[in-house]
């Protein structure tokens, strides 16, 4: 049974409390849930569990202190603060907490201390804290585009590195990124590409700021890579049966109207990435190379049955008549007639 702050009644502790449970591991029980007000790291709520104390931002975890880590903790009813000092050194002070409820989270922190954490839940917390780091580690080589075996054409921004990274299936590479200045990446893996337009002035271009934009197409469904260029700047366009290359994809289209008002903007849609003729041009080996793999993906591979060999009183018969007609020696055709019999 959870304890909830005195400060909320008992509609809004259910809701927090469905929102709370979300953010901790499967079968994690909160002991306490209630306010406090933190600007670093950012938390408007403290949860104690069997596990640890938890700073809250609605879904996210914020901050956590396991009780095993933890060398003190000091609770100030006047101040409503409390305060944790990790073995590590490292503090966290929880403020605005209601006076009233620093009771009740020094009993249930002190209980966690003074008891041993349920078997099952400390072997959940170590295999999340297992993903987590494999996650990490994928996520930083994502952001220093530590893929040796990628061709990287232009440099993708931190947020389309992290979007790059959200394409990968588990450990896999992407073997192409072709990034068009603001415009967008374009980045092929071994089945597929896809289109991302996310961050910064790439986001707002795309008619989503602060977003992301992002399309997916396997090899097999796309009908062609094409591109359309004026004197300078040019769009390159991905072909398929739900995006037909019917009408002008123009690089200034739409770049005097609101953002999403042109349904033909290559800056807004998802099969399009605008690239300049000097890009392309210094691209186009590794484009031509994207083309002929989407034709290998589309090429429908046939394997013949061998044909039925001809009955084995057939061809001893056609090897009597070679051998009666002198087409054969007697040698000949013994040696033929031993290699049919077997």
């Amino acid at each position: 049974m959870t304890y909830f702050s005195v400060r909320w009644k008992p509609d809004k502790a259910a809701r927090r409390l469905s929102v709370a449970t979300a953010a901790l591991l499967p079968g994690e029980d909160v002991w306490y849930l209630g306010g406090c007000n933190n600007r670093t790291p950012l938390m408007n709520e403290i949860a104690v569990t069997p596990l640890r104390v938890v700073g809250l931002l609605e879904r996210e975890i914020r901050y956590e202190a396991r009780y095993w880590g933890i060398r003190s903790m000091t609770f100030n009813e006047n101040k409503g603060t409390l305060d944790i000092v990790g073995n590590n050194g490292h503090s966290m002070t929880f403020k605005q907490i209601p006076a009233h409820d620093v009771g009740a989270i020094e009993h249930y922190a002190r209980h966690g201390q003074n008891t041993p954490a349920p078997p099952e839940l400390v072997a959940a917390l170590n295999a999340a804290d297992a993903t987590l780091v494999a996650a990490t580690k994928r996520m930083e080589a994502a952001r220093n585009i530590d893929w040796p075996h990628t061709i990287m054409r232009g440099q993708p921004s931190r947020k389309a590195s992290e979007a790059i990274l959200r394409q990968c299936h588990q450990d896999e590479h992407p073997w192409l990124i072709l990034t068009s200045g603001n415009a967008g990446t374009l980045v092929a893996f071994e089945d597929r590409l896809a289109i991302i337009k996310t961050g910064g002035m790439t986001g707002f271009m795309a008619g989503t700021l602060g977003g992301e934009r992002s399309a997916t197409f396997h090899y097999v469904d796309i009908t062609g890579i094409e591109y359309n260029s004026g004197f300078v700047t040019g769009v390159l366009e991905v072909l398929t049966p739900s995006y037909q290359g019917t009408a002008n994809k123009d690089y200034w289209r739409g770049s005097n109207r609101s953002r999403n008002s042109d349904s033909n903007d290559p800056w807004t849609l998802s099969n399009t990435l605008p690239l300049s003729k000097f890009e392309f041009n210094s691209y186009l080996t590794d484009i031509d190379e994207l083309r002929r793999r989407i034709g290998s993906a589309k090429q429908v591979r046939v394997q013949l049955a061998p044909p039925t060999p001809a009955g084995l009183t057939e061809q001893l018969a056609s090897l009597a008549q070679l051998h009666r007609s002198g087409a054969l020696t007697d040698e000949e055709f013994t040696a033929a007639k031993t290699r049919l019999l077997g």
